[in-house]
């Protein structure tokens, strides 16, 4: 996978408002295929960062490259290729959702019809329906097939199903990786449900105060983050990344089952569990 190029490309970003940092030299790369989960805790920089990586916002120093294209300068071509679903989606009031997918498909010639009929039977939308009078679970529905039905080779996803009832949520992330897949694309999407994450991520991004804390796979964060119980003054290998100490228990990755003396208990910890720690 890394011997392709990559599809997005985030260089040493940095981002202030006010005079406070938002998100602090971070780098990350998406290739074909990846579905990366983004977690944090509110205004950790999430929306930031993919409003920094299209472009919309600009970045105080670093840089970002989408198919190899700059972000701050983007083709029409690549623009093409790129699907957006924000938190709040636009509206096409006055539009039926036939009409306003109609609209929204006369602009990409690659648009799966077939795949739009689909999501519209899974999501329980007509074409006859009147877009202002959609739910706002419906409204993200219809966004998500807006972005998703010209199969882009980037889909960036902020809280994609945060409206969306437990049986859409769960059919919608259940053929998110396969999609991803099928299509050659590299998906970046926010949630706060971690059980989301860790059902359809190949890998997870968590950001904390502005740094990129952690940006591994899903199997090898299962593997190589533990919490270590440590009894008194027990010195660490070099080896393992400290993520987060509360006196004698330490959070740590790069763990690879190593016997550590003075390491009374390894435990491992689900998405939830983890995210708890780092930020308790």
């Amino acid at each position: 996978m890394t011997q392709e190029q990559p599809i997005l490309s985030i260089k040493g970003l940095l981002k202030s408002f006010d005079g406070k940092s938002v998100l602090n030299n971070l780098t990350m790369d998406l290739y074909p295929g990846m579905v990366v989960g983004l977690l944090g805790l509110n205004g950790a920089g999430k929306t930031t960062l993919m409003h920094c990586a299209l472009g919309i916002l600009a970045m105080d120093a670093g840089e970002a490259h989408i198919l190899a294209d700059n972000a701050a300068n983007l083709s029409l071509q690549t623009k093409a290729q790129i699907g957006f679903v924000p938190q709040q989606p636009f509206g096409y009031e006055g539009f039926t959702v036939g009409a306003a997918l109609a609209l929204h498909r006369s602009f990409y010639p690659s648009w799966d019809l077939e795949l739009e009929q689909d999501w519209l039977k899974r999501f329980n939308l007509t074409s006859k329906l009147q877009v202002q009078r959609l739910s706002v679970g419906q409204r993200q529905s219809l966004a998500l097939i807006m972005a998703m039905a010209y199969r882009p080779k980037l889909l960036l996803l902020d809280e994609p199903v945060a409206s969306l009832d437990p049986i859409a949520r769960r059919k919608f992330m259940a053929d998110l990786f396969d999609l991803a897949l099928e299509s050659g694309s590299a998906v970046l999407f926010s949630s706060h449900i971690t059980s989301d994450l860790e059902r359809v991520a190949s890998h997870l991004a968590l950001i904390k105060e502005g740094e990129l804390l952690l940006f591994k796979e899903i199997d090898s964060l299962r593997e190589e983050v533990k919490s270590l119980s440590l009894a008194e003054n027990t010195p660490l290998p070099a080896s393992l990344r400290v993520l987060q100490r509360q006196g004698n228990a330490v959070l740590v990755d790069n763990y690879q089952g190593q016997v550590i003396e003075g390491v009374k208990a390894v435990t491992s910890l689900n998405l939830e569990q983890l995210f708890v720690a780092l930020h308790s």
